[in-house]
Order: structure tokens, then C-alpha cells, then sequence
């Protein structure tokens, strides 16, 4: 799937549409800025499959993305910076979330913390908000998907005196999901010319896995093989340890395995 998320865009109208159609989305669905205030849009290309929003506000949209048999709840968040314009938001969310059915990935701006240890400056307590955010993720089951890259998302100041930097950024799921994409990944990119840097998700990235690291495994399947007794018995050295006979034996039964009885 390629579905790009913009927040903050400050742009609505035409201008919106022709920056979306520059962008080489077909389709897209837009919460325009007030003024210079807000904006958030979900862009998405035609081969996607079927996106339905389900509903939206300044500070969220919630779509469904059916592609065939596979479906994905999608809920893109911008929470507002100041916490009395987002009093409220979470309970909103909540209801939104536990009205949704199969997979649920939600991902933004959420503009707080969970934990110090994702702060670099600035005192060393948590806000009210933020433990509530954090309330708020553990009564809905989410899991933090984690990320590779910058452990920051969002940063300000260029001295020592006055720099901070936040993850303000992060994308979280339900447990049906990391099940599904057990392999999926979250990257915070490099900061561009913005004070926020891109997250980018792949639900199904293509691993390269190392196929010497991979862990031996005996095949119960082998047992039923014709030849697997007389390998046995004609492969043990016993001359060897137990434990060196056995390393000895993987050696053998791995190329029997790629040779006679067929890699499954």
C-alpha cells in the first residue's frame, strides 16, 4: 500500500488540490487548514484498493482500506498542540477505536510523550497529559510498534542552552495486527527542512535474513523416510561426545535434508 499522511499543511482549496495531484496521488481526502491554523490530509494511490473514510475531524480521519481479502482500519491522528483545544480527544478516539473491527493501525502527531526517557531537555516530570495519553493507550490494548533511526521525531533549538527534542511522532497498533505483520517496521527518516521528522511504515518490508544464523531444526517429516534410519545410524560417531556428535550430525542431516528428502 502507498498512503502518504500530511499534517500541518496549512494549505486548503485549490491550492491543496494541486499539491495532492503533484505529489502523484490520484485520490485524496482533505481537512483543510483554517486560516494558517491546522490542515490534514490522506492521500492515496487508485491500485490501494477500496478506501472508505469513516470519519474525520480537525484532528483525525478514520478510514477502512479493503484490497481484496486483506482489510486495515486506518486512524491517522494530529492532536493539536495546545492541550485545551484537544480536551476531549482521547475519549473521542476511543469510542472511535473500539468501534472498528480487524486490523487497527493508528499513527501521527500525538504531540506528547509516554515515558522521559523520550525527552532530551526541559524538566524531568511528566505532564498531566502526557500520563493520560499513556492512560489512554493502555486502555485501548495498543502496542508501540517501535522504530528504526533518530529515537526523536521532533526537535527545536540549535544550543545547548535552549535545545529540546521530543518523539512527539510514533504509530501504534492493536494486537491483531502485529500478529498479521509480524514484520513490520516503523523508520523515523531524517529531519528535512521541518521541526518534525517523516515516519515511514512498512507493513510487509522485505527482510533479508541470514541463512547461516538460521537455528537448526529437527523435521519430524524425516522420520518417515526410507533412508533417515541407516543415515542415523551411519552418521553417529561414536567416538565423539554427545554433545560434538550431535553438532557433527546437523552438518549431515542438512545436506540430506537439501540432497535426498527435498528442503520444505
Amino acid at each position: 500500500m502507498d498512503i502518504l499522511a500530511l499534517f500541518e499543511t496549512h494549505a486548503g482549496g485549490e491550492n491543496a488540490s494541486r499539491i495532492c495531484c503533484g505529489l502523484g496521488f490520484e485520490n485524496s481526502f482533505r481537512v483543510d487548514a483554517v486560516g494558517q491554523s491546522g490542515g490534514l490530509w490522506l492521500l492515496w494511490r487508485s491500485d490501494n484498493g477500496e478506501v472508505t473514510i469513516i470519519e474525520s475531524s480537525e484532528q483525525y480521519i478514520v478510514a477502512t482500506i479493503q484490497n481484496g481479502d486483506e482489510l486495515l482500519n486506518l486512524v491517522v491522528v494530529y492532536t493539536a498542540p495546545s492541550v485545551s483545544r484537544r480536551s476531549g480527544l482521547w475519549d473521542k478516539l476511543r469510542e472511535v477505536i473500539e468501534a472498528l473491527e480487524g486490523p487497527i493501525v493508528v499513527g501521527g502527531d500525538f504531540n506528547t510523550i509516554v515515558r522521559i526517557d523520550e525527552r532530551s531537555g526541559g524538566n524531568g516530570r511528566l505532564s498531566p497529559d502526557s500520563l493520560e495519553f499513556g492512560d489512554w493507550i493502555q486502555r485501548l490494548s495498543l502496542i508501540d510498534m517501535g522504530f528504526l533511526g533518530n529515537k526523536f521525531t521532533w526537535r527545536r533549538g540549535r544550543t545547548e542552552n535552549n535545545f529540546i527534542a521530543k518523539r512527539l511522532d510514533r504509530v501504534l497498533c492493536c494486537a491483531h495486527s502485529r500478529l498479521k505483520w509480524q514484520d513490520a517496521s516503523v523508520t523515523h527518516l531524517p529531519f528535512l527542512a521541518l521541526d518534525h521528522a517523516p515516519l515511514y511504515l512498512q507493513l510487509c518490508p522485505d527482510v533479508v535474513r541470514d541463512a547461516s544464523r538460521r537455528p537448526f531444526r529437527f523435521e519430524a517429516a524425516w522420520l518417515k523416510h526410507p533412508s533417515f534410519k541407516d543415515l542415523l545410524v551411519a552418521s553417529w560417531d561414536v567416538q565423539l561426545k554427545t554433545p560434538e556428535a550431535l553438532i557433527a550430525l546437523q552438518v549431515t542431516l542438512k545436506k540430506w535434508n537439501r540432497d535426498v528428502f527435498g528442503d520444505v
